[in-house]
C-alpha cells in the first residue's frame, strides 16, 4: 500500500490555510461586534464566504486525492491535482479578500476546484475501470 503523503501535504497546507481564513472571520466578528450570521456587513459575508467555500470543498477533494494515491496513482498527477486545489483556493480566498479584487481570480479559482474535483474523480474511476 502507498502511503499518500502528497495527500498529506496536501491537507497540511489546506488547514493551514482553513484557520487563517478562520481568524480572519473571527477577528472581523469581534471588531464588527456580530456573533452570528453576517449583521449586513459586507465584508464580514466575503470573509465567511472565503472560509466556508474552502470547507465546502476540501473534504471531497483530499478523501478523492488521497484514494486516487493510495490505489497507485501516477504520482506526477496526484502532485499536479493536489497543487492545482491548492492554487484554486488561494485563488478564490484572494479574489474574495476585498471589494475591489480581481474577479477573473474567483472564476480561476472555481474552474481550479472544478478542474481538480472532476480530474481526481475522473481518474479514479479510469483506474478502478481497469483500464487504467
Amino acid at each position: 500500500m502507498t502511503l499518500p503523503l502528497t495527500t498529506a501535504m496536501a491537507a497540511a497546507v489546506i488547514a493551514v490555510l482553513q484557520v487563517v481564513l478562520m481568524l480572519a472571520v473571527g477577528l472581523k466578528r469581534q471588531a464588527s461586534g456580530v456573533s452570528l450570521g453576517d449583521g449586513g456587513d459586507q465584508e464580514l459575508l466575503r470573509r465567511m464566504r472565503r472560509h466556508g467555500n474552502l470547507i465546502e470543498n476540501a473534504p471531497m477533494f483530499l478523501i478523492l486525492l488521497m484514494l486516487l494515491e493510495i490505489i497507485g496513482g501516477t504520482p506526477s498527477i496526484v502532485l499536479i491535482f493536489a497543487g492545482l486545489f491548492v492554487l484554486a483556493r488561494l485563488s478564490h480566498a484572494i479574489s474574495l479578500s476585498s471589494e475591489g479584487a480581481p474577479l477573473a481570480l474567483r472564476a480561476i479559482g472555481a474552474m481550479g476546484t472544478i478542474l481538480s474535483l472532476l480530474g481526481t474523480a475522473g481518474m479514479l474511476i479510469w483506474q478502478l475501470s481497469g483500464i487504467g
